[in-house]
């Protein structure tokens, strides 16, 4: 049995759809520590058995922020501040890990966040390391996506 969820920033710019394969109640949450994370609180939830979709309704609020090894980019709303996501593309294909904050069931999300540091990791195994457990995301709206 799947669980469909749902949720967006705070404005509704930005929308998020989720289907996990297992409840939300068994879902590991993520802590990552890096200082963006750790300045937004975040929760994260990536499940490669999982589906994803990140939806721009307002394309004009869209921004996206890149730092570090540059090997993904965090999807923030530009007029209310959410971090909505932290997002992977390669090859045509995108991964994401999803801030649990923004879904509108995110008090279902009940097992503690489990700190996670990659601060020692290498590009190439960071990127394999996204797509093996990040949930696989389909773009709709994005202006590079083709919409």
């Amino acid at each position: 049995m799947t669980h469909r969820l749902t949720g967006c920033c705070h404005c509704g710019a930005i929308g998020v759809e989720l289907t996990l394969p297992r409840p939300p109640e068994e879902e590991v949450i993520g802590a990552c520590q890096c200082s963006f994370c750790r300045k937004h609180n975040a929760r994260t939830v990536s499940d490669p058995g999982a589906h994803a979709r990140l939806i721009v309704h307002e394309p004009a609020h869209l921004q996206r922020y890149r730092f570090g090894l540059t090997a993904s980019e965090v999807v923030l709303c530009r007029r209310c501040g959410v971090y909505v996501a932290m997002l992977m593309v390669e090859d045509g294909k995108a991964w994401t890990t999803i801030n649990i904050d923004t879904l509108d069931e995110r008090a279902r999300f009940i097992k503690p966040a489990e700190p996670r540091d990659f601060s020692g990791e290498a590009l190439a195994g960071r990127r394999e390391r996204r797509k093996a457990r990040w949930t696989p995301t389909e773009l709709v709206g994005w202006p590079e996506a083709g919409g």
